[in-house]
């Protein structure tokens, strides 16, 4: 097929093979290689990507599968892998977990920047865990994070997991550190944290004319950036690790986790500042709950 098939609200869908039905619920997006629907089996919610390439979608469920045999937050992500018939063709797809959660700026939009650190130190912690099982997530941008609850975070649309040492297999050019002049597309875990960087300056703050504006490739550079970064005060606290990040100077990501974590240490307007309010509300409930039983106590004797 020349293009992404779209299925229709409540559409079932049969796997060839492994029989299994699913109905179709919503849409969920669309990447480069495939849409992604909401679905479901039985009472369960999931998530299938359909694809048009076999061999494209193919080389994206090995990764999967690879992942999913892991221990880790990965582990048995990869739920399902089969064929449609449409029309007579087959249409190649997987099936997943279904990931809660709000993209990364439309969270932020919701609850204030004052979550970021933390996200961010979440973020990092998955990235630091994938490169741990000799991958990289590749295209790292703001639209593949989604943010649920007190600032969990998970990843999705992984077309770009590429093994460490390969050339990276999909990717977006603002998050590129090619596109920027600032090394090329080898699968390392500097890949990843310079995008990391690239997302922290294009979610904080306000907007990037970096972001804005078509820059020439002869202009494009890390200093670029980070005047960009420098400019804008919602940037000023991450200055140093964005500069390490970006100038690919980390030993690896475990060194950039540490770095972030003491970060979100020494900051104020994180997590810390909504935990207390949680608290207050447990203590006051539980004085409540002790005036209520005296006074049950005192009422009956």
């Amino acid at each position: 097929m020349s293009s992404n098939p779209v299925f229709p609200l409540g559409k079932r869908i049969t796997g060839r093979w492994n029989k299994i039905e699913y109905t179709v619920e919503r849409g969920l997006g669309e990447g480069a290689n495939g849409k992604v629907y909401l679905v479901r089996r039985g009472q369960e919610r999931l998530a299938m990507k359909v694809g048009s390439d076999t061999l494209d979608l193919q080389s994206e469920v090995n990764t999967l599968k690879v992942l999913s045999g892991m221990e880790g937050s990965f582990r048995r992500f990869l739920v399902d892998v089969d064929d449609a018939e449409e029309q007579g063709q087959a249409i190649p797809f997987y099936v997943m977990r279904f990931v809660e959660g709000q993209q990364l700026q439309k969270y932020l939009s919701l609850k204030g920047s004052a979550w970021f650190p933390l996200i961010g130190l979440r973020l990092l912690e998955k990235l630091a865990e994938l490169h741990r099982t000799g991958y990289i997530f590749g295209d790292l941008k703001k639209e593949n994070v989604l943010v649920s609850g007190y600032g969990m975070v998970e990843l999705v649309d992984f077309g770009g997991v590429t093994p460490i040492g390969k050339a990276v297999k999909q990717f977006t050019e603002i998050y590129d550190r090619c596109y920027w002049n600032a090394g090329d597309r080898s699968a390392d875990a500097a890949y990843d944290l310079f995008s990391f960087a690239v997302l922290c300056i294009h979610v904080c703050g306000g907007p990037k004319e970096a972001f804005s504006r078509e820059i020439l490739p002869q202009n494009r550079s890390v200093e670029e950036l980070l005047n960009q970064a420098a400019a804008d005060p919602g940037c000023a606290e991450f200055l140093p690790f964005l500069k390490k990040a970006l100038r690919g100077t980390y030993a690896g990501s475990r060194e950039a986790l540490e770095d972030w974590r003491r970060l979100v240490r020494t900051r104020k307007g994180t997590q810390a500042d909504v935990r207390p309010a949680k608290d207050t509300w447990i203590k006051v409930g539980f004085a409540a709950s002790l005036l209520l039983f005296a006074a049950t106590v005192w009422y009956y004797w």
